[in-house]
């Protein structure tokens, strides 16, 4: 895991690499951002699910995941909607969604980019 950026309360981080996130989240354009962290996870032997989660508790935020590489890995939203890690892939979604991360079998990695952030209300996710 590597933490880009924080803000909760009176605490605030921005790791040294933020700037290298500037071309997506100038694409997302986000009224405010919480958190943005890298989640890199080891192949397995099989699909290991880490447990449903929402990431912040926050009234009209929006989470983000952007899949940096492509892997028979996947995020599973409760209810059963699953999204297949495939690099460039961007997915939106309310924070209240539980959703949990799996493992790949295929590949030595699975990355991906987890943005916390408020988004103008016409640009939220349904």
């Amino acid at each position: 895991m590597h933490g880009f950026f924080l803000s909760k309360g009176n605490l605030r981080h921005e790791s040294h690499f933020l700037p290298l996130l500037r071309p997506l989240l100038k694409k997302l354009d986000p009224i405010e951002l919480y958190r943005i962290k890298l989640n890199r996870t080891a192949r397995n032997t099989r699909h290991v699910e880490y447990g449903l989660h929402v990431d912040i508790r926050r009234p009209d935020a929006t989470t983000a995941i952007f899949y940096l590489n492509t892997n028979n890995g996947y995020t599973l939203f409760e209810g059963g909607r699953r999204v297949d890690s495939v690099a460039n892939r961007l997915v939106l979604f309310d924070t209240r969604v539980r959703h949990t991360g799996a493992s790949c079998t295929d590949a030595d990695w699975r990355m991906v980019l987890n943005i916390n952030m408020l988004l103008p209300p016409e640009r939220r996710p349904g």
